[in-house]
C-alpha cells in the first residue's frame, strides 16, 4: 500500500500542469525565494489537483497538511509541512485507508517543491525531477481555504480516527 501514498502525491504534481499556465525554463535573474513569502503563498490554503484526481493538499498556517483525493476517497493523506532557507516546500504525509477493521497506513517521504523569485519578485515553483518551473499566481491552483475539510473528516470518521 505504500505506493498508494506515492502514486497519489504523483498524481497530485503531474496533475498540476493541466491546472496552470505554461511552464518555463528557470526564470532570468533568478534568486532563492523569501521564506515568508513561500509560507504566505500557502498558508491556509487548499493546492488543486484537478485532473485525474480531483482533490488537493491543504497546508494549515500550524504546519499541518492534509490531501485528499476523490478517486481514492476512502484514503487521506495527512502529516506537516514546511519551508527551508533554500527555499523548499516540504510536506511529510502518512496516507490512511482501510484495512480489514481498522486503517493501514503508510509514510509516503518527505517530497519537497523547490522555490525561486525572478527579478521582479514573482515566485516560482518545479516539482521533484523537472526542469520546469510555474508561476505560483491566480492560475497556479492555490485556493484560500480548507477546500475537501468535509470530506477528509468524513472519511477520518470511516477510518475510525
Amino acid at each position: 500500500m505504500r505506493s498508494l501514498g506515492k502514486a497519489l502525491l504523483v498524481t497530485g504534481f503531474s496533475v498540476f500542469a493541466s491546472t496552470a499556465t505554461m511552464a518555463d525554463p528557470l526564470p532570468g535573474g533568478a534568486k532563492p525565494a523569501n521564506i515568508s513569502k513561500i509560507t504566505k503563498a500557502y498558508s491556509g490554503k487548499t493546492d488543486l489537483w484537478n485532473s485525474g484526481c480531483d482533490g488537493g493538499i491543504y497546508f494549515s498556517p500550524g504546519g499541518q497538511a492534509r490531501a485528499w483525493c476523490k478517486e481514492s476517497s476512502d484514503s487521506l493523506g495527512a502529516g506537516t509541512w514546511s519551508v527551508d532557507a533554500q527555499g523548499n516546500l516540504c510536506q511529510d504525509l502518512t496516507w490512511y485507508w482501510p484495512s480489514d477493521r481498522q486503517a493501514g497506513a503508510s509514510p509516503s517521504g518527505s517530497t519537497c517543491i523547490a522555490h525561486i523569485q525572478d527579478r521582479w519578485g514573482q515566485l516560482w515553483r518545479s516539482w521533484p525531477g523537472s526542469d520546469d518551473w510555474w508561476p505560483v499566481d491566480q492560475y497556479s491552483g492555490l485556493v484560500r481555504g480548507y477546500k475537501f475539510q468535509s470530506e477528509i473528516l468524513a472519511t477520518r470518521s470511516k477510518l475510525g480516527f
